[in-house]
């Protein structure tokens, strides 16, 4: 097994436009993947990562990369005995340390050996803690079976998240939207390190990495074998990730039968609604069902006089805004609607977010926030009372 990764964030802010930027890794992997001895070698994509499999022991394959992605590859031989079911979790744990490895290389190109347990191992010696846990928790691991486990994705559905609506259907939904519609995008907000209340710092959801965290710390001190981190990290990523489905397909059913929101996001899903009301009540009521684990925002736009692209992008700012009210009291951290005024409460938590981001600087986790604050100035204004004008841009 081969796994290449790619830096999709980087690729995405370098973009401007999230579509514009996962095309751009895409069509990257797909060279990669036309590079390969397909003769031989069986490839398929994982997000942002391209697989390669191939039968029987065999050494990498030479492969070909494209310019303007930032990529990272590891490899690993699997052995695959027992069942049917014992085979594939095999296989998926597999994946979950090579991915991982690649992606360690890909942010440390001086790390010239690439079978996977040996880059893994290096791991604790390069990164802190943090980036130990950042590392662990950023692979996905998503269940294939349904929510016993078993059966997986019905027709329609996407493979990775049974009961949610595949992306594959979007194309049918754009052709039967009606003027009357809304372009809605949902993201679970902080999922790497959990959202804390802003008033008083209480902790309101789990992330991915501080779950992880502890595990990190005794693997860096030398506590603990390599073989059971990943093992014990696997098993918390699996459990995770059947959280993650269970949330989206919450979000996903709400809508329904009025709307369709697809998995196409990584942690997050777009697609439309009837209305503001509708996406509203789908995020509260998945919001009440996982609450201390996760939470999404949502950004939501009328397609009302404008064209599909144009709603999508403004949907996209909208979300963003509920990204600058997370933890705070303001009833749009959940759902904000296009067009809709910031109140002196919720402008106050937004600039105190974009502010410290900024004092914080290039390079600091969620500076996107503030690149993306940035490219949607003029759009920032329409939606902040004039009093906060002149605080907003002082920020660029």
């Amino acid at each position: 097994m081969t796994v290449v990764t790619s830096a999709l964030r980087a690729t995405v802010e370098d973009s401007g436009d999230h579509d514009a930027g996962l095309r751009r890794v895409r069509n990257s992997l797909a060279l990669v993947a036309d590079g390969t001895d397909r003769g031989r070698w069986s490839a398929s994509y994982y997000g942002k990562d391209l697989v390669l499999t191939c039968p029987g022991a065999a050494e990498p394959p030479r492969m070909r990369f494209g310019e303007g992605v930032r990529h990272g590859w590891a490899w690993n031989r699997v052995r695959l005995d027992g069942g049917v079911g014992q085979r594939r979790e095999s296989l998926l744990a597999a994946c979950y340390e090579v991915s991982m490895a690649a992606r360690l290389r890909r942010d440390h190109p001086g790390l010239q050996e690439a079978r996977s347990g040996p880059v893994i191992d290096r791991a604790r010696h390069v990164l802190s803690p943090v980036q130990i846990a950042s590392l662990l928790a950023g692979v996905l691991v998503r269940p294939l079976g349904g929510a016993d486990g078993a059966g997986g994705a019905a027709p329609g559905e996407d493979p990775r998240l049974p009961g949610v609506p595949s992306a594959d259907g979007w194309a049918g939904t754009v052709a039967t939207r009606t003027p009357a519609g809304h372009y809605a995008v949902t993201d679970v907000h902080d999922i790497e390190w959990g959202t804390v209340r802003r008033a008083d710092g209480e902790r309101l959801t789990e992330g991915n990495a501080q779950q992880l965290l502890p595990l990190a710390e005794t693997w860096s001190a030398g506590r603990l074998e390599t073989s059971a981190v990943l093992r014990q990290a696997y098993r918390l990523r699996v459990a995770r990730e059947t959280d993650l489905v269970d949330h989206l397909r919450a979000l996903s059913d709400a809508v329904r039968p009025a709307g369709r929101l697809y998995a196409t996001l990584g942690d997050g899903l777009s697609g439309l609604v009837p209305d503001a009301a509708t996406l509203r009540a789908a995020v509260s009521l998945a919001n009440r069902r996982s609450a201390g684990r996760m939470h999404s925002g949502a950004g939501v736009a009328p397609l009302a006089s404008v064209d599909l692209a144009a709603a999508r992008e403004r949907a996209h700012f909208s979300l963003h805004v509920t990204k600058t009210l997370k933890g705070s009291a303001a009833p749009q951290a959940a759902t904000h609607v296009f067009g809709q005024p910031l109140d002196a409460g919720a402008t106050g938590y937004a600039l105190d977010f974009l502010t410290g981001l900024a004092c914080a600087g290039a390079g600091q986790p969620g500076h996107h926030h503030l690149l993306h604050a940035r490219r949607w100035r003029d759009w920032w204004l329409e939606h902040l009372p004039c009093s906060a004008h002149r605080a907003f841009m002082r920020l660029f």
